[in-house]
């Protein structure tokens, strides 16, 4: 009998651990990215049109622009940049159906939104978590409602949030001395930024100061690098300049709405300062509130990191410049929102959004890691903030919080957590989000922090789910079924080759602005008083409906030929289409 063989135990080193556990973690977070995608294209396969008005509409109309397509006439209209547009544009090569273009351009929306799984991860492990617990938090951070909500529309706020949230991570590559690639990058994201929204233009004018920040304290190669970022940020500006001017001339014949000239006004007289200030304070509290407060911790975080000597230079200034940048964009926006008669002229959350992920993923790590003294210090400075701002707002808008229009769909989160689908309860509101973040705080101080973080954190993800879950029962199915109601051309059986008109006098613009997305070629602007001089080559009209008339009488001097085929009575307007 031979002798008995014997194998050995396998001795694997932690160099050799070292791959495995990094293609763990790589397939994790893709798995993760698929989850979160599949989430946000769940939430929106319910949605086969512009529901957002005239936002969505700008944007869809410039990206078939960009693509070659037909143009539009938005005159009058506030105006929609192209940076979007362009990542939407390569759709209309796809198809040129509406309700697949739209369909498509939430897609888009959904792998470009999940990405933030990524990006928070990336964030999380940079301020010092480890694995398992920055993927865990980088969920919590993905699922934030407004990033949920806002991608089932075709606006910037779909994926200027994971823009934003990469700059601010490039640039702390840079400023951590990971070299020029890093901080080329991130003049990139901030010129992009520029090109997509106003917005934009905040991020980069805070970008720039930064580089002359760093310009003016460090030497030597840092210098070249400066040089290399702000000249490729010159060139995106550039780039993005000239596509927004040619998109503006192609669809704003008849120019924009004078935005500018709000600005102005508010930021030159007494009564404006105090409109913006309030307006202000209004965006920090709705961003405070619809996150529990996470993001007033992860605020005051950054105001802490950026007045302390010993924190690190890189997280000192990238501190820094987020807080300018927030700042910017709260009091540009305020400044230049104009007065429309609606609640959420006071207490706005959309325009802070693209900067929540970065403030809520700060805000968690203090909850979670930082000293037990430290985490209730910030709780409690962040309850004191939601109760100074809300202050701001209930002192300055007054019964216009009760008096003025309330569009639900600007207050999902708030409105879930108040219970009230009708109104903006501004105090019950604060005080259900102060305790929310009491008692996180509380569990987080009693349970220590591992299973402190793990409750958190369940308990998070358990809220952002239920948020979103009855939002789309609420607010987004609703909402779009009575708007799409409203403008609908198929009871009049559009066809692609329709060439339609609109009286643009008499159709009110949530209208025809709705009605030009999905009719395929450009709006024809037609006079009904005018009937014997329409273009030849028009198959349908669509003419206001007035009050009491039949609508047979919508068109009294309708050519030979024409005959009513459909028509919508409703609160957004009153409209009748002919048909040759």
């Amino acid at each position: 009998m031979g002798p008995t063989a014997v194998a050995s135990p396998r001795v694997t080193s932690p160099a050799a651990e070292l791959p495995d556990r990094t293609r763990f973690w790589a397939l994790t977070l893709l798995a993760g990215w698929m989850a979160q995608a599949a989430l946000r294209m769940a939430v929106s396969f319910q949605h086969a049109m512009p529901i957002l008005v005239p936002d969505e509409s700008g944007y869809l109309l410039a990206a078939r622009l960009i693509s070659g397509g037909s143009p539009s006439d938005l005159s009058g209209r506030t105006f929609y940049q192209g940076g979007y547009s362009l990542l939407l544009a390569p759709v209309y090569w796809i198809s040129d159906d509406p309700a697949t273009v739209y369909r498509l351009v939430l897609v888009i929306n959904a792998l470009a939104g999940a990405s933030l799984l990524v990006l928070a991860y990336l964030a999380l492990r940079r301020m010092g978590l480890p694995r398992g617990r920055a993927c865990l938090l980088a969920h919590v951070t993905a699922l934030i409602p407004s990033a949920i909500y806002y991608s089932q529309f075709a606006l910037t706020d779909a994926v200027l949030p994971v823009v934003v949230l990469g700059w601010l991570l490039l640039l702390h590559g840079w400023l951590g001395g990971g070299g020029r690639l890093h901080g080329v990058a991130a003049s990139a994201a901030a010129a992009y930024a520029y090109s997509t929204h106003a917005r934009g233009l905040i991020i980069l004018v805070a970008h720039a100061g930064l580089l002359v920040v760093v310009a003016l304290r460090r030497r030597g190669t840092i210098g070249r690098d400066v040089a290399a970022m702000a000249l490729v940020a010159a060139l995106g500006a550039g780039a993005g300049w000239a596509l927004n001017s040619w998109v503006r001339a192609e669809l704003y014949p008849g120019g924009v709405a004078p935005l500018g000239d709000w600005l102005t006004d508010r930021l030159t007289t007494l009564d404006g300062l105090a409109w913006t200030v309030s307006v202000a304070a209004g965006q920090l509290w709705h961003v405070i509130v619809a996150t529990w407060g996470l993001a007033g911790v992860g605020l005051l975080a950054l105001a802490a990191t950026a007045f302390r000597r010993a924190a690190p230079p890189a997280d000192r200034l990238l501190a820094g410049v987020t807080l300018a940048a927030i700042a910017g964009v709260a009091v540009a926006t305020s400044a230049a929102l104009p007065g429309e008669g609606t609640v959420a002229n006071h207490a706005y959350g959309r325009y802070l959004a693209c900067f929540t992920p970065a403030l809520v993923a700060a805000g968690l790590v203090v909850l979670t890691r930082a000293r037990t003294a430290t985490a209730i210090r910030a709780a409690l400075g962040t309850a004191a903030l939601t109760v100074v701002t809300a202050g701001i707002v209930w002192l300055h808008a007054g019964e216009s919080l009760s008096r003025d229009f309330f569009g639900v769909f600007d207050f999902p989160e708030i409105c879930f957590l108040t219970w009230d689908w009708d109104a903006l309860n501004l105090w019950r509101a604060t005080v259900t989000a102060t305790l929310l973040l009491a008692l996180a705080t509380l569990v987080r101080a009693t349970a220590g922090r591992r299973t402190g973080l793990i409750a958190v954190a369940a308990a998070c993800v358990a809220v952002e789910l239920a948020i979103t879950g009855v939002t789309v029962v609420k607010v987004s199915v609703p909402w779009g079924r009575i708007l799409s109601f409203a403008t609908d051309l198929a009871p009049a059986g559009l066809r692609p080759d329709d060439r339609v008109g609109v009286d643009y006098q008499g159709v009110h613009w949530r209208i025809w602005v709705s009605q030009a997305f999905a009719v395929r070629r450009k709006l024809v602007p037609v006079d009904p008083s005018r009937g014997h001089f329409l273009p030849a080559d028009l198959s349908l009209v669509v003419v206001p409906w007035p009050a009491g008339a039949g609508i047979e009488g919508t068109w009294p001097a309708a050519p030979p030929g024409w005959r009513p085929v459909a028509g919508n009575q409703n609160q957004a307007g009153s409209w009748a289409a002919w048909r040759r």
